[in-house]
């Protein structure tokens, strides 16, 4: 049907059309309809719950150990001090993001077919090649890291206790090697062991901070648990995937050959690369915002800034896990020209975190202020109101994150990477304007701005280009290219 010229039309109607697109409500609410009287009919619908269900109870979990993380943390060491805390962990997370690559997305997008027909060699092969990927980033981003903190200590000032914390935290990016084995874990559908490491890894840090705060312990104290804990859970990480590799035969992948990958997988450069920068680029304005926020008001509000988007943040990446499942589902789907179940799990899929959002933001405007209260205490209550306006940016990007993937499965990776970098570009400018007249919160209005430009483009973006596909494919007979669903195209193999 949807592969036919003449269904273009009525697709078009109801919600295809690039005209709809700036009207996002009604078609949303439609397709929530239609996704909970669907929700429950296919076994992979099914399968898709219950890994999501596992991520979203690890994150959970670990939201609510970080609470109390947090708490026993700006309690122990003030709103000052833990601003700069909260400045050293925004400034080594900003460098892992925009230095390192995402790893298992190539491992992915080129390993699930591999997999799948026991091709091991070239399955090694593309383990190599992520791992060295991953040792590269790792290198590159502690030397970038630690030379930030040394010479810039001494550029603008810093106090001995904040470079000593900087520097002892940035030993987790020469010593957390996680791309590869996400990917080998997400590649074998081992989603509960990666969801519930976060538990025992945030459990883990609890504990470390409460003994801390019971010695009186300092910043440097608190700098230490936060790279202790983060090692933690790289290594449960590293061990599980390690046994998957074992029982997949695959743990001898270092003697694997590299000199003929770019046959073996072909635009697999291509992919890494512009795929992991338009990664990069969007985390840019998710971990340097704290950075600016200190820079341009005060260490002070960098700290309540930090607060309210801790909260926001767990709630963000719940709702990522479920891009996180979904990745290979629509890929694979997309590879074998199925476009009526790819356009379905995709609206689908973005109808059901859309209702998941509206809640979410709902429950979050009623217990704002007294969770930031009980978390941090009274000194932070102005918190809740930039808490409150972080949920409405978050909505914005969960809203568009499965569009997003669906893109990269299209093809249209330097669709999305364009987008990407305007939207970062929107992000900036208006934080640089806003935070000097409102305070900390003009970076929760950057956000927002930045996330309303982002999903209406690539809403715009994904419908205009499923059309195209559509009636190019249309066009096309399937004995014309034998090999299609195996073309290396974004998410071709999976």
């Amino acid at each position: 049907m949807i592969m036919m010229p003449k269904s273009l039309p009525a697709n078009a109607k109801t919600g295809g059309g690039s005209n709809q697109v700036f009207k996002p409500l009604a078609g949303k609410i439609e397709s929530i309809a239609r996704a909970l009287r669907a929700f429950g009919a296919e076994s992979t619908i099914r399968s898709r719950v219950r890994n999501i269900g596992h991520l979203l109870a690890g994150n959970f979990g670990a939201a609510a150990l970080s609470v109390g993380t947090v708490a026993i943390a700006a309690h122990a060491l003030g709103v000052a001090q833990f601003g700069v805390l909260a400045l050293v962990s925004s400034f080594v997370q900003a460098i892992e993001r925009l230095v390192s690559f995402q790893s298992w997305q190539p491992i992915i997008r080129y390993g699930a077919n591999l997999r799948e027909a026991g091709k091991l060699g070239e399955l090694k092969s593309l383990l190599k090649f992520a791992l060295m990927l991953d040792f590269v980033a790792a290198a590159a981003s502690w030397l970038i890291a630690v030379s930030i903190a040394v010479f810039g200590g001494r550029l603008f000032g810093w106090s001995e206790a904040t470079v000593a914390a900087m520097a002892i935290y940035s030993s987790v990016l020469l010593l957390s090697i996680t791309g590869t084995p996400t990917g080998v874990m997400r590649l074998a559908g081992r989603f509960r062991e990666i969801a519930y490491f976060q538990v025992v890894t945030m459990g883990s840090r609890l504990a470390l901070a409460a003994i801390a705060l019971a010695l009186d312990a300092g910043l440097i104290a608190f700098a230490a648990i936060w790279t202790a804990t983060h090692l933690l859970g790289a290594m449960l990480l590293m061990g599980a995937s390690l046994r998957e590799l074992k029982n997949s035969r695959c743990l001898d992948f270092l003697s694997a050959p590299l000199n003929d990958i770019s046959k073996k997988f072909p635009n697999i450069w291509r992919f890494s690369i512009l795929a992991n920068l338009s990664l990069t680029v969007r985390a840019s304005s998710q971990q340097l915002d704290t950075l600016l926020v200190g820079a341009l008001v005060d260490a002070s509000g960098a700290g309540l800034y930090h607060i309210a988007k801790r909260v926001a943040t767990f709630a963000q990446q719940a709702g990522l896990q479920v891009q996180t499942v979904i990745f290979p589902d629509i890929a694979r789907l997309w590879a074998k020209g199925d476009f009526l179940a790819f356009r379905r799990d995709v609206m689908r899929t973005e109808a059901m975190l859309f209702g998941l959002c509206v809640v979410g933001a709902a429950m979050v405007a009623l217990i704002a202020e007294p969770l930031i209260k009980i978390m941090a205490g009274d000194d932070f209550a102005p918190s809740a109101r930039l808490l409150n306006m972080q949920i409405i940016a978050v909505v914005f990007i969960l809203c568009g994150s499965v569009t997003r993937t669906a893109l990269l499965c299209m093809g249209k990776e330097t669709i999305a990477f364009a987008l990407t970098i305007v939207s970062t570009i929107i992000f900036f400018a208006s934080a640089s304007m806003l935070l000097p007249k409102f305070g900390a919160i003009g970076a929760n209005y950057a956000h927002i701005i930045e996330g309303a430009f982002l999903l209406a483009a690539l809403l715009t973006a994904f419908h205009v280009g499923f059309r195209q596909a559509t009636k190019s494919r249309a066009t096309t007979p399937p004995s014309a290219n034998p090999e299609s669903a195996q073309a290396p195209v974004l998410g071709g193999d999976d």
